[in-house]
This record gives C-alpha cells, structure tokens and sequence, in this order.
C-alpha cells in the first residue's frame, strides 16, 4: 500500500514502491534502506506526471514529437507540488542531477530510454522534472513504444533527485549465471560509457581471481576489488545483478541497481559437415530469399531445379487470398514436375525434404534437392513475383522473430564464410543480412531480421532491436545501455569487431556467435 504523497525522501520506506517511485527510484531507494552506498535523494511519484502525458496525447497526432514535448514543458505544475519539491530539494547540496525513473525501466528493453538533466539549482527542479517527462515523446522513445505495442503516454514517469557529483572513475558491472563479475571501468562519469561512445576497460573476478590489467592500472586493484564485492552484495541481498557505480575519492557509490537477463553460455556450435557443400551456400541464400512459411510452402521444394531463374514483377489482380490461392496452385504444378509425382505426393515429399534439410543431417536433402527435375520456367517466374508481392505485404503482428531457416544459414556461413574475431557481448546465434547504420535517422534499408552493423552501440539504436536478428558493434563496452536491451530482446551482441569497411561497402550475409566473439561473412552474397 502506499500513501498519497507525491515527493518522499529516498529513505521513506514507501520509496521501495515501484507505484511510488517508478522502477529507478524503487531499485535506489531499496538500495539505501539496505545499507548500500546511496546518496541522498528524493522521488517525484509517477503519477505527477499522468496530467502532463495526457496533454502530450492529445496534441501529438496535430503537432508531433517536437509540439507534445512542448506541451509539457509549457505546463504549469500546481504551487502545492512546486512547495514539496522546493522543501526537498533544499536539503540536497547542489548542483542537483535529476533523472528519470519510469515505470518501465525495471526492464532491460528501456535501458537508457530516457534522459537525465544535470548542473540543477533546487529552484529548477521543477523545470528540469517536465524535461525528463518531456522525453517520453522523444522519436526515439516513441518507437520503441510501437515495437513494444504500447500507446504513447500509457508508462507513468517518475523523477529521482539527486546531488550531482563528479567521479574519478565509473561503470558498470555484471554479475553473469555463473557468478562471475564483469566490470567496465572509465576515468569520470560512467554516462559516456552507458551511452555507448567509449569502451572503457574490464576486469573480470573470477574464481577467487582478479584479471584485467588496464582497469586495476586504471583505479588500483582495492578498488576495483571493491566494486566486484559491490556488485556480489547487491546480486546476493537484493537479487540485483547488474549496477552502474561511481568512486568519488576513496567513497564508492551506488548509482542503480537493475535485472540484466543472463544467458548460460552455450556449447560450440555443432555443424553438420554437410553445410559446408557449395549446394548448401547456394541453397541457404534462397531460404534467405524466400523466408517464412510463404517461402517454403511456395517456392523452396521446388527452386534448386530453376535456382538462376529470376521474377516477373507481380501487379495485383483481386485480393491478397485470391492472389495466394492462385500461388499455391502454381507451387503444386512446380513441386509436381520437379519431383516427377503425384500433387499430393510431391507436396508431401518436399516438405519431408526441407525438414530434414533443417535437421542434424542434411546431407540426404542435399543430394535430393540438386537433381530435382526441370520445371516450367514462365510459371517459376511468375510464382517468384507473387510471392515477392506476398512476403513484401504479408501483416506482421509483433515480432518477426527466428525463422527456420536461419541455423541453416549460420551453419554454412560458420563453415564457409569469412570469420573476423570480435569480443562476446551478448550469447546466442544469430544469422542473416549485415546491413551498416551509420546514424539513428538512416535507417529504411534496414529489413526485419538483419543484423545491425554500427560503429558504437549508441542507444538510439534500441528500436531496430525488436526485430533484428543481431548486432555487431566496432567499439564499445558490453554493459553499453544498447546491449543491456539486447539481452532483454535475446538479441546476440559481438563487440569490438572490424568489419566496417567490408559491411559499408553494401550488405552481406553473415552470422555472429556472441558466445565466442566470433563473426563470419558471406562477401559475395
């Protein structure tokens, strides 16, 4: 239960409240009630922020991003509300920092959604709260408001205050499933480091061992010793494994606590040899062509009879079922000539095939697939136009997600591709186009399912990770704001990876293992 107030001390108990505090706020608050190294504060609830939400709302579709941030940083906060601020906010030695604490942000996908404002007065406090507010229409934000199906406006945001201090060092730190402790270290404020533009440097404690000798160059062995105890008290009291830290002097501090979804680390990849065979490459870039149920109910049992074979473009007769209805009767014309049986009986045995073709042995389906029987070309091309036509318009609902055939790729790029070393980010597997971002607004030639190559794993990025198949960054630290909504989306991370001037130079197909570190690429494909 919580009470009515809108403004409490981080050391009120009921400061602990999620409804109170929002997800930042509850996480310090609980933090400092258990004896953790936590500045002095005070939370804002998020339900002082609903009336000015609403009023984004309504003008958003009329006036934008840009007209519903204004709307809240022109309203006017009622005097009573400006009081309890204003008593609060005396107490605390200035400048103030005050940041966001959203009800969203106990959850990885929101890492570094919202903004922070630093170098505060007490007496702008109340400006600065209708700031952070004002960044939940950010472009940004928005978007991942749509691929996380939620309506603008809907995630009451509420506000921690602070005295804003300057560090010697920062970071963040990862306690992973196995309990070892991943510190990421830079000189002064950590922000740059969470943000994405700097990589800092790591220790990793161990079994009892401490290693990484440019962070213990860096802040001494003590005190990266006592940030590892850190982050294990916090994983061990508060079932919190990751922080983000502060030392200022010889005082560390507490900067947030959050939950970092932790993958145990898989097995190597086991790859049947058969996806090494130069069929296998040829066959995975026209599963790569053709994804989804549509590729292979339509095309993939009978393409490798026509693999160069290439589309007539589709204009659109009658509606979208008439138009698949007509597609799958072609597919059946196909499927029976290539494979020389009944319609019944080729579409049975295909479909057996591509199973198999997916399985632990594939070589059976490869020796199959290369001598299907020659197929009548004006029909293949139009079919490949159709279902051009009904993957390019075909309703997603959410998350594309893993298609079937995406291992299949990993596998033969794995053993047939190119591979560059990088540094493990975030675990699994992933397989698909790498396309280069070069900033936050070009990003229309990115595809559902591609991996997303960029120099930094800046935040602005976070709304392509919905529905990426993975990310390759080129530097960075792998507790980057970027990553922490990679872990949270399953989304595979490598770091540190030097394949720009290839990927820049256009996409190709390719696949990261963040496990190992480990990329491979497809240059001609």
């Amino acid at each position: 239960m919580t009470d009515n107030k809108r403004v409490r001390d981080l050391d009120d108990p009921v400061a602990c409240n999620i409804d109170a505090s929002g997800a930042k706020g509850a996480g310090i608050a609980l933090a400092k009630a258990a004896g953790f190294p936590v500045l002095d504060g005070f939370v804002i609830s998020p339900s002082c922020s609903e009336p000015a939400l609403a009023r984004a709302v309504d003008v958003l579709d009329a006036r934008g991003t840009g007209g519903a941030r204004m709307a809240i940083i022109g309203l006017q906060l009622d005097d009573e509300l400006l009081a309890e601020i204003s008593e609060h906010a005396s107490r605390l030695q200035p400048p103030l920092i005050v940041r966001s604490s959203s009800v969203l942000e106990g959850s990885g996908e929101w890492s570094g959604a919202f903004t922070s404002v630093p170098e505060i007065l007490p007496d702008e406090v109340g400006q600065a709260t209708k700031s952070v507010w004002a960044t939940t229409f950010s472009i940004e934000v928005l978007e991942r408001f749509e691929e996380a199906g939620l309506v603008p406006g809907s995630a009451p945001m509420g506000v921690l205050v602070q005295s804003e201090i300057k560090p010697d060092f920062g970071g963040a730190a990862i306690v992973d499933a196995a309990g070892t402790v991943k510190i990421d270290a830079v000189k002064g404020s950590p922000s740059d480091l969470m943000a994405g533009w700097v990589a800092g440097t790591r220790a990793v404690f161990e079994d009892g061992v401490l290693r990484g000798n440019e962070a213990i160059e860096l802040m001494g062995e003590d005190q990266v010793m006592t940030i590892a105890e850190l982050a294990m008290r916090v994983q061990r009291e508060l079932g919190h494994n990751l922080i983000e830290w502060a030392i200022v002097g010889e005082e560390t501090i507490l900067l947030q606590v959050q939950d970092s979804v932790v993958h145990e680390v898989e097995e190597a990849m086991v790859i049947p040899a058969a996806l090494g065979h130069p069929f296998a490459l040829d066959f995975a870039k026209l599963a790569h062509e053709y994804p989804g149920a549509l590729g292979d109910e339509l095309v993939l049992g009978w393409r490798a009879a026509a693999p160069e074979l290439e589309a007539i473009p589709y204009t659109p007769v009658g509606d979208r079922a008439e138009v698949l209805a007509e597609a799958h009767a072609m597919a059946a014309t196909l499927l029976t000539q290539a494979w020389g049986e009944p319609e019944v009986d080729a579409i049975s045995h295909a479909a057996l095939v591509l199973r198999r073709m997916r399985s632990d042995r594939p070589n059976e389906s490869i020796e199959v697939l290369r001598d299907l029987n020659d197929v009548d070309e004006e029909i293949a091309a139009r079919l490949l136009g159709m279902t051009d036509h009904l993957i390019a318009t075909e309703v997603r609902n959410g998350r594309r997600g893993l298609d079937r055939w995406e291992p299949v790729l990993a596998g033969v790029v794995a053993l047939q591709g190119e591979v560059h070393e990088g540094e493990p980010s975030v675990g699994g597997v992933g397989a698909g186009r790498l396309v280069w971002i070069g900033n936050s607004k070009d990003t229309s030639h990115v595809r559902p399912r591609d991996i997303i190559v960029t120099q930094y794993p800046l935040q602005n990025y976070s709304p392509l990770l919905w529905d990426a198949a993975g990310v390759i960054t080129i530097g960075g630290a792998p507790t980057a704001h970027l990553f922490e909504v990679a872990r949270s989306l399953t989304v595979p991370a490598v770091i540190n990876c030097p394949i720009a001037d290839i990927v820049k130079q256009g996409p190709v197909l390719g696949m990261l293992d963040g496990d190992a570190g480990r990329v491979a690429l497809l240059r001609d494909a």
